[in-house]
Parts: C-alpha cells; structure tokens; sequence
C-alpha cells in the first residue's frame, strides 16, 4: 500500500516519483472476498454486511488472526490478575454487558462486525472483546499540503509503532465494500485491531490514528466509534472533526491526523470526553504521542523523551526531504529516516517498533503500504492500492538498506537482543542475565551500548545481584548516554547501592536522578522515579521495593 502513484484519475504527474519495475492491480472489480500476501502484508477484500465482511476476515486471516487473538487474550488475562478488584469486575460484568449492548449504541458497526470474527474464530464476542482491548503503542506522522507538496494535494507518511508479538502481528491492509451506504474504503493495521491505523475512503478522505495516552484512556459507558465511522462516511475534513465532536463519548483516546482530496488537513486530540481542533500554521506538520492543543496538554500522560524525540525526528526528515517538493516517493525516504540519534534502537522515526508503514494520498485515493515486517518495515518496497476507477498503482521500490550485509547484521544482533528481553518478560532471570551478558561482551555496533548495560542492570539487580548490577550500570550512567537512559540508571543504581548498604552513595545517586528529571520540566512520565527519589535521598529503600524501570528501554521489539 504505498507506491502507487500513477494514474490518479485526476491526471495529476507527480515530480520526482521512483518506482519499482512492476505496476500491481487495482482493486479487484469481483467484491468476493479474498487473500492475497505482498511479501509480509496480507491483503484482505472483503464485502456485505460488516458481520459479514468480520467474519470474512476470520476466515481468510485463518491462523494468522488465531496467533494474534491468542497473544492478545493472554495479554488481557495478565492484565486483569494484575489490575485488583475493579480489573476483575470490569472483566467478569463490564466487558460482556458492553459486547452484548454496545452495538445498539454505536453507529460505526464495530459490534457487527466484531461477532462476525467471533463466530469466524468460534470464540465468545465478549472474549473477542477481551482481546480487542490489550492496544497500545506508539506512532510518528507527517501531513503536508498545497505548498509543500511536488502537486499541491495533501500527503500523510506515516509510521506505526507497535510490538509484532516476534512477528505474530502481520500487517494487514483491508478493502471494505460495504452494502449498507457506507463509502468504500481502505483500512490498514493488523489482524483484530478494530480500528484503523491509517485509511483512505472512495470519497478522498483519508485518516491517521496516532496513541494518545489519557486516564481514563477508554470511554466505558456505550462508547461510539468515530475512528471507524468517519472513514465510513466522511467526505471532508469538516466531516470528520464533526463525527469527532459529535460522538456521545468516544471509545479510546486519539490524535486523529486527517486530509482529504480538496487539500485540507487539520488534526483532533479527543480523550473519551471532549475532543479539541489541531491546525498548523502552515502548510505541512508532525505528530507523534503528545499534546499540542491547550485544551489536551492537561490530559497528556505521555509527555516522554520518546514522543519529543520522534517528533523533532519527523520534523527534520521532512525538511531535509525538500519541503514543496514532497512526494510519495519521497514519503518514504522521510519514513526511512533514522538521522535523530545514532542507533537504531532508539527514538528514530524508523526505529526498530515500526509495524505499519504507511503513505496516503487522498487526491488519488491512493494508499501505499511496505510489504516487509517489522524491525525493517519502512525499509523494503511499498504496494500501492487506489479506490479511484481504472487506477493502476505502482509500487515504491524498496532502499538500498533492504536486504544488505549491513542489514543482515542489524537483524542477528537484533534478533539476540530479543532473545534477552523474552526471557526477562518471562521471569526466566538467570537465562535473561547469561543472554544480557553475552550481548555486554559482544557489544554489537548496531546497538546502543548504553541501553544493553540498562537491560543488563535491571535484570541482575532482579536477580539479586545488586554488585553485579551496580558496575554495569556505571557504564548506562555515561555522559554519552541520552537522558533516559542516564534517568533509569540512576535510579537503578541508586537502588542497588542501598542495597549493599552505601547510604551516602545510594542518596547522591538518587539526588541525581531527581536533578535530571526537573530539568526536563517538558516530560511527565517520570513521576514514579522521582518519588523515588525524593525519598532516597533521605532513608534507604527497602529491598522489597521495585524498580519502577524495565529492561524493555533497549527499544529492541520482542
């Protein structure tokens, strides 16, 4: 879905659009479902009734979407044995009330076709449900339009941050043809993710689904769906911020990022409960998984060196790419971009959680998408697919990154660190630390050494080793270290040093700490360190006490 570019029914030549030597189909005229894969990207159509086309899908994805609804249930299930008694009330009476009644309230057809792939999969809707409900993650836009595209129309990129469960989550770019009146439309994600990560209707109307993290981060109460139900109906962005606006209460909270064929774009920032109206001043803007209108910045519980690090990163791909000369293919140049820190597994706009890569052209109708997965996804070859009639879509080719020795290296260095992290998750600590201490000593060049030592640390202090992790953290705590590493280290390290009995060391550690965390009055999501700290400075912490860190900071997927 991300390289088509040609035929535009609008006549529209766009300069400086690579492509690859061979044009895919458009859209099948035939509306029987079917499957098709593009290397790692499954491709759905589908069409009827939305239980129909649900239970379409079930049938297609087969035992791809059983993967999935497996790894997310288990997900749920965790959850809930974690989350006390308003988890568990939530889970035994609120979650099947909602699944039985919530389609009565709710316009978008998510319970239909929900009980589609239920009875598809032959599971419970309200189980299905369950397993709906274990999202999160992380994601980096651009949109741009009228003066800083190559045509004038509007242009997304997009990159979807999410964990593919060591590649059970297979990117999925879905062809709806509903029978109801709603609008044709192309839904891209992965399988049982309900609501679409990036999309484009027959009317030009395309739309952007960023994280944003609110408490309540989901409405309860009969939500409606405007993420789907403006992909069905909207013609405008006008359309979709009142379909936005409108809704009673919306299930999750978002950074809607949309456009449309005319050249208008704008953004909404909505928590369940209120939603406010994003528009830059110019003619092109960024987003990642932060606030930016007033009205939401007190609502932001993801205010993260992460977020800014991401956005500053799309920001200068965007410049460096040739404002008023955007294009698809330049797009995805801009996705590819990993120029905001050395290493790849950090905070780059192509970091290693890239799922969905993605490029919209509302004009054209016209969607791109990679067909590799995830840690390379933005890297390999973009398929392009057009709701416009008699439209051909030609694929973007993939970087010269793709498939070479240097990549090759990338992904056994990778694939080890994976290792290590599964085994810390698991609880297999004395397997976590040997698998940590093997990438310590190796110290692969495509990773960040200060955030392998971070992993390290964790998992030794974990292990009881408090010695052991004290002197690997030193190397976490460097001054070439980004600040949250050099935050978490410290407040490693700090632990570790009460517990072998350094009071004056563990409370200087801990003063550390707190002074790097308020000189970033910027960032919220350190809260539960500098309590921490606060209270390190004066008495030691009881060995009973967590670490509030993880070793999940190597931004490696797992």
């Amino acid at each position: 879905m991300r390289r088509t570019r040609s035929l535009f029914g609008l006549g529209l030549l766009v300069a400086g659009f690579a492509v690859a030597a061979s044009a895919g189909a458009p859209p099948p005229a035939d509306p029987r479902p079917s499957r098709r894969d593009a290397g790692d990207l499954i491709v759905l159509e589908v069409a009827g009734s939305y239980e129909a086309m649900g239970r379409q899908q079930a049938e297609l994805l087969g035992d791809d979407l059983r993967r999935v609804y497996g790894l997310q249930k288990a997900d749920h299930d965790r959850a809930v044995a974690q989350g006390g008694v308003g988890a568990a009330a939530l889970d035994v009476v609120g979650i099947p009330v909602w699944a039985a009644i919530g389609g009565s309230f709710d316009d978008s057809s998510l319970h239909d076709e929900l009980a589609g792939m239920a009875a598809g999969l032959g599971v419970s809707r309200s189980d299905l449900m369950r397993a709906l409900l274990s999202l999160g993650g992380g994601s980096t836009v651009f949109a741009a339009t009228r003066g800083a595209t190559a045509d004038g129309a509007a242009l997304i990129g997009r990159n979807v941050d999410w964990d593919d469960g060591l590649g059970v989550r297979r990117p999925v770019v879905v062809h709806y043809r509903p029978d109801n009146g709603d609008l044709e439309h192309l839904f891209a994600g992965w399988p049982l993710v309900g609501l679409p990560t990036v999309g484009v209707n027959a009317a030009g109307f395309a739309l952007s689904f960023n994280y944003f993290e609110t408490d309540p981060q989901v409405g309860m109460l009969l939500p409606q769906w405007p993420h789907r139900r403006a992909l069905q109906k909207a013609r405008s962005v006008a359309e979709g911020i009142e379909i936005f606006e409108a809704a009673r209460e919306r299930g999750i909270s978002t950074f809607m990022v949309m456009a449309d064929a005319a050249g208008d774009m704008a953004m909404v920032e909505c928590t369940p409960k209120r939603c406010a109206v994003f528009r830059p001043d110019g003619d092109w803007f960024a987003q990642s998984n932060h606030a930016r209108t007033p009205e939401m910045i007190p609502f932001d519980r993801y205010r993260s060196p992460d977020s800014f690090d991401r956005l500053a990163g799309m920001e200068a791909a965007v410049r460096a790419a040739g404002v008023g000369r955007l294009t698809p293919a330049a797009a995805a140049a801009i996705l590819r971009d990993r120029s905001t820190h050395p290493w790849p597994n950090a905070s780059n706009v192509a970091n290693l959680y890239v799922l969905n890569a993605a490029i919209v052209h509302p004009a054209s109708r016209t969607l791109w998408h990679a067909t590799s997965m995830e840690p390379f996804a933005p890297f390999g070859a973009y398929e392009g697919f057009s709701l416009a009639p008699d439209t051909t879509s030609v694929a973007i080719a993939a970087s010269a990154f793709a498939g070479s020795v240097a990549q090759v290296r990338e992904r056994a260095s990778i694939d080890r660190a994976r290792r290590a992290l599964h085994a810390a998750k698991d609880g297999r600590t004395g397997e976590a630390v040997g698998l940590f201490d093997e990438l310590l000593a190796e110290s692969p060049p495509v990773l960040d050494p200060t955030r392998i030592a971070l992993g390290a640390g964790h998992v030794k202090l974990a292990a009881g080793d408090a010695a052991g992790a004290q002197a690997v953290l030193a190397r976490a705590r460097a001054a070439t270290a980004s600040d949250d590493v050099r935050i978490d280290a410290l407040s490693l390290s700090a632990i570790a040093a009460d517990r072998l009995g350094r009071r004056d060391e563990a409370a200087a550690l801990h003063a550390a700490a707190l002074a790097l965390i308020e000189a970033h009055p910027e960032w919220n999501v350190y809260g539960p360190q500098a309590e921490l700290a606060r209270r390190g400075t004066s008495e030691a912490i009881p060995a009973d006490v967590k670490p509030v860190t993880s070793p999940y900071v190597l931004r490696v997927p797992f």
